[in-house]
């Protein structure tokens, strides 16, 4: 379903008195309830994932309908200010938000709120946890990322050299991931990390071109590496099916989050492990609370969508496909 280009004056007066009015519309009486549904991107498999659960929750909810809007990529928080503040102005019933800055987005969001418009923050939070948002709908990132440090340190033996590539600063689900990873790691007195702070950024080729330096840097010492997201993680596996030394053979690549090419990764045996969400089941969940608060139901505050670890050895197990291939999925 689609959002309506026109809204009848009537809409407007009824958006003064709350945001209930179109959820207890009766069927067919044209006032349905009007939910922004706003990503970090719209071109990551992982996104488009999202917006599968998000149109699931909508063709399921006759009394609502979404409009799916991002920036295209994953670097511009400016951009998804003006998003949200659009919609604001048009007095939407409901936003869903996955916040690409957890202190940029502060703000917009405490706007919307002030405006009696209630807000869902999925995949990533924002700094200020008093901030009363509806409910938040996301992985356990935390917890992902130390199965992805646990996993690594199985891998090499308990001992070794490894790096990190972070994502990108302020955004609160890949620290989540990376606190996790590292706080693991900890763990294994014999494990040793190079490097930590190269941020790969917000799209493949930024990832490629510090992954680039930093297998230059440190080459035949690394025995691991972890990225803690999908653009990251496909980068370095393209820098190392480039590489001349034969480093896939010898370096174990960890990721999280999967697309066409980080699985061809591990069926080609270069990626040892991938941890991954259920973004189908996030986009729907963060559609689900926006209907519930506008209906007077219950809401959780916290909903937590899972975390699951891939492996060559089960990326063949259904569960694990289903995952793999969200897009494919019913």
């Amino acid at each position: 379903m689609f959002v309506l280009t026109v809204v009848v004056s009537i809409f407007g007066a009824a958006v003064t008195s709350g945001c209930n009015h179109g959820a207890d519309a009766p069927a067919g009486a044209g006032k349905k309830m009007r939910v922004a549904v706003i990503p970090k991107g719209t071109s990551h498999e992982f996104w488009k994932s999202v917006e599968k659960g998000a149109r699931r929750a909508d063709a399921e909810l006759a009394d609502l309908e979404i409009v799916w809007k991002g920036p295209v990529g994953e670097g511009d928080a400016s951009q998804q200010i003006q998003i949200i503040e659009s919609y604001i102005a048009e007095s939407y019933d409901g936003i869903c938000l996955a916040p690409l800055d957890a202190r940029a987005l502060e703000l917009p969001v405490q706007k919307a709120i002030h405006q009696k418009i209630p807000v869902v923050i999925f995949d990533s939070g924002l700094a200020n946890a008093e901030i009363p948002i509806t409910s938040y709908v996301a992985t356990n990132n935390y917890h992902g990322g130390e199965m992805a440090g646990e996993h690594l340190a199985k891998l090499i033996g308990d001992k070794g050299n490894i790096i990190l590539m972070p994502y990108a600063i302020g955004s609160e689900s890949t620290e989540q991931r990376e606190k996790g990873f590292l706080d693991a790691i900890k763990k294994h007195a014999n494990i040793h990390v190079l490097s930590s702070d190269k941020h790969g950024g917000p799209d493949e080729a930024k990832a490629i071109e510090v992954g680039e330096n930093l297998i230059s840097t440190f080459g035949d010492k690394i025995d691991a590496i972890f990225c803690s997201n999908e653009s990251s993680t496909s980068g370095i596996l393209t820098v190392l099916r480039r590489d001349q030394r034969g480093l896939a053979k010898k370096i174990n690549l960890v990721g999280f989050d999967g697309s066409a090419n980080i699985v061809k990764g591990m069926q080609d045996g270069i990626i040892k492990g991938v941890v991954l969400q259920d973004p189908v089941k996030m986009g729907y969940e963060a559609v689900m609370a926006i209907h519930a608060k506008a209906t007077n139901k219950e809401v959780k505050k916290r909903v937590e969508t899972g975390e699951t670890l891939a492996t060559p050895e089960n990326m063949n197990d259904p569960r694990i496909h289903e995952l793999l291939f969200p897009l494919e999925s019913k």
